[in-house]
């Protein structure tokens, strides 16, 4: 292969990196995103939206064992931009709402495993859990403390992320009945813009991406994403997401399969394939 790459390269004129940069810019890369948002020990909460511990240890002994390799939401971003490359089987993990679950069960498993996941912070979730958590610190609250988003992002396999300051609880992020498209805008970037400097001030990091509260999209979102210096985002829609060297808006409105209770992350993958 090597000697094939060196004589192609020689045939247009160029050396053997170069060729290696043609090659890498032509290759489409499949990239998975699965959508995971409790992780609880309560059977009233295990079902479409929570998993059990063991499943989802279950997952990560399932992808280290086969290959995959769980990357950020900025790996993407710098193959798209820059044309870094990525592992053969890259995965994205991803976390809504900021559950007190993530802290609980994810960090030990994310770091015994040494994999890595995306977590989709709600700004108005962490700023009530710190605030309960300053007034009593013996009760455990639903939601991650902004200390222990920090805890997480310091770790080095959690990626913060935007699902929004306070839309999670409004019917997500898309426009309301009769509001102008222009009033929309500035109401949408005002909510992510409290929660982009909200994290800068509690972990050191603006996110770079944005996940849809509900999966609901308004009207020409991505034009506020953007103006915030956001690269991407993620949907609730199923299918595949095929990423090229360039291509910036295959990093938008993203596809992600919701992991249930009582399925594999394998059968989730042969349904992607």
């Amino acid at each position: 292969m090597t000697v094939f790459l060196l004589m192609l390269g020689m045939l247009f004129g160029q050396g053997f990196e170069d060729t290696e940069v043609f090659f890498r810019e032509a290759r489409e890369v499949h990239v998975p995103v699965i959508m995971y948002h409790l992780v609880t020990e309560k059977p009233g909460q295990v079902g479409k939206y929570g998993i059990r511990p063991g499943e989802m240890e279950a997952d990560l002994v399932f992808l280290r064992d086969n290959g995959y390799v769980t990357v950020f939401m900025q790996d993407l971003i710098d193959f798209v931009e820059e044309g870094r490359p990525l592992p053969e089987k890259p995965i994205v993990l991803s976390f809504d709402d900021g559950n007190f679950s993530d802290y609980l069960y994810l960090l030990s498993l994310f770091v015994e495993y040494d994999m890595k996941a995306v977590l989709a912070v709600t700004g108005k979730f962490a700023d009530d859990s710190s605030k309960k958590f300053a007034e009593n610190p013996k009760l455990r609250y639903p939601n991650t403390t902004w200390a222990q988003v920090k805890e997480l992002h310091d770790s080095g396999h959690f990626e913060i992320q935007n699902h929004s300051h306070n839309l999670h609880s409004k019917g997500g992020s898309g426009e309301k009945r009769g509001e102008a498209v222009a009033d929309y805008h500035s109401r949408l970037a005002a909510d992510l813009q409290k929660l982009q400097d909200l994290c800068q001030q509690h972990i050191g990091v603006a996110p770079t991406t944005f996940v849809y509260p509900l999966g609901v999209i308004g009207k020409d979102s991505r034009r506020v994403l953007e103006d915030l210096g956001m690269k991407a985002s993620l949907s609730c829609f199923e299918g595949k997401n095929m990423l090229r060297k360039g291509d910036r808006d295959a990093l938008f409105e993203m596809h992600r399969f919701n992991r249930p209770s009582g399925t594999t992350v394998k059968a989730i993958l042969d349904r992607i394939k």
